[in-house]
């Protein structure tokens, strides 16, 4: 879908979710207060995946930042398959005093996804690949109404060792699934988990000049734009089901290595 159709598209579900408190509950209302939700430049995103069933395509993408915390929501789509993921990471600047609080197993975080809502999901066995990023558990399975195979995937890395639940400062987790009546097994899912590329990981940042560097960020877009694209990260967008109406997480979790209070909590 174009890019200003799918807006104009999400733009409705905003009047509509606003006038029949529909696709956005009074609480995501609430979460765009919490902090700041773009689209950015392509080159400037989080996520990629480097695999032929999406080349060619111009992924669906919405950011959420707020002072600690950056969210990144990706929506592949094309006649080969559909993949939602989300990737989260600590802001630079609490590296030091804040890491994430997720925690949960792959069969969880499908149920997170509307792609999977409503469904019935056959799981089959976990195992684990490493690629470039971190270590993924990788879980195949099959939605059962439609008959489509897939696989979810989930990992956290960069441990924070300041923090006495050793938890991580970066996750990512979503699934992928292939057009009904293609076959997708779990050595299909090994090979699809190679071509997940995070950028100032795996993929290097987008060069900027000193100047560029120095730049004030630009500033937010206007509240109603913001709501635009909370409503597209929970809906997904047209020309199908998906979107994760949790989206942003907010999983932020702030730590102290010593006993007393947290400062600037």
């Amino acid at each position: 879908m174009p890019y200003i159709k799918s807006i104009k598209t999400v733009c409705s579900l905003a009047i509509v979710a606003a006038t029949l408190g529909g696709c956005v509950t009074v609480a995501n209302q609430d979460k765009i207060n919490t902090g700041t939700f773009r689209q950015l430049e392509e080159d400037r995103n989080m996520v990629l995946l480097e695999t032929p069933e999406y080349e060619g395509t111009t992924p669906t993408r919405v950011t959420y930042n707020d002072r600690r915390l950056i969210e990144e929501y990706t929506l592949y789509r094309s006649q080969k398959g559909q993949a939602e993921v989300l990737y989260a990471q600590v802001s630079r600047h609490h590296r030091g005093d804040t890491a994430l609080n997720f925690q949960k197993l792959i069969a969880d975080s499908l149920r997170m996804w509307r792609f999977n809502q409503d469904k019935t999901l056959k799981l089959g066995e976990t195992f684990l690949v490493k690629n470039a990023v971190a270590e993924f558990w990788v879980q195949p399975y099959r939605q059962v109404e439609t008959g489509r195979e897939c696989a979810g995937f989930s990992a956290t890395w960069d441990t924070r060792p300041n923090d006495r639940q050793l938890r991580p400062a970066k996750a990512l987790f979503g699934y992928h699934c292939a057009p009904k009546g293609t076959s997708f097994g779990p050595n299909d899912a090994q090979k699809f988990m190679q071509t997940m590329q995070i950028r100032g990981v795996t993929v290097p940042l987008k060069i900027e000049t000193v100047y560029q560097m120095n730049k004030d960020e630009a500033p937010p877009p206007a509240k109603d734009v913001q709501r635009t694209y909370l409503v597209l990260a929970q809906d997904g967008g047209g020309g199908g089901i998906a979107g994760m109406p949790q989206f942003p997480l907010l999983i932020a979790a702030p730590f102290t290595d010593f006993d007393g209070p947290c400062s600037d909590c």
